[in-house]
């Protein structure tokens, strides 16, 4: 038995494994095959690979061949994208730091923005806040955690750990009156 074992290993080197089960019970391959794994020895699986240094070299002379107007058009619609997802977070990251923030502007990103982000944001003259975003699928809602009171010589961390969970929203009574609510769920707008 280890014989055979050892057998259909040799023969899988060089051949496909069912080619070398298909030899040792006495099946004959199809012609067509049996010409093409003498020729070319072993089949290979299509697979792709992704950040190959081939990949990265096409990236970077694609970058090249942009234009400078198209890397800024590219550069500005990304500090967009990423301003508007740190839009979504001021009011909770306020609400948890417990101050107004004068400002409220990215200074520096990083990510695909799209299943995972970490944001520098401006909060005044001095200080910002360090944003890590994380989606656990594409479309769902950002699962943010926050590290506050970092200054510009702060580098944007990828570790969980180094940030603090920022609490879920509110409910609406949080952000109005609702003394007057009549529902015994307690909000009549909604």
């Amino acid at each position: 038995s280890s014989q055979l074992e050892r057998g259909l290993v040799v023969a899988a080197g060089r051949r496909s494994w069912t080619s070398a089960v298909a030899s040792h019970r006495g099946d004959p391959l199809p012609p067509a095959m049996s010409a093409r794994l003498d020729q070319q020895g072993p089949m290979r699986s299509v697979t792709e690979y992704i950040k190959t240094p081939h990949q990265q070299a096409a990236a970077r002379l694609e970058k090249n061949s942009q234009t400078r107007q198209q890397q800024a058009a590219k550069k500005y619609f990304r500090q967009a994208e990423a301003q508007g997802i740190a839009d979504l977070f001021r009011q909770r990251v306020e609400k948890a730091m417990q101050e107004d923030c004068e400002e409220w502007t990215v200074a520096a990103y990083e990510g695909d923005l799209v299943r995972k982000g970490l944001l520098k944001v401006r909060i005044n003259d001095s200080d910002f806040v360090h944003l890590h975003l994380q989606r656990p699928i594409r479309g769902e809602a950002w699962i943010c955690r926050y590290a506050p009171w970092k200054t510009d010589e702060d580098q944007l961390e990828d570790i969980e750990e180094e940030y603090e969970a920022l609490p879920e929203r509110g409910r609406c009574g949080d952000r109005m009156d609702l003394s007057g609510c009549t529902t015994l769920e307690g909000c009549a707008l909604m």
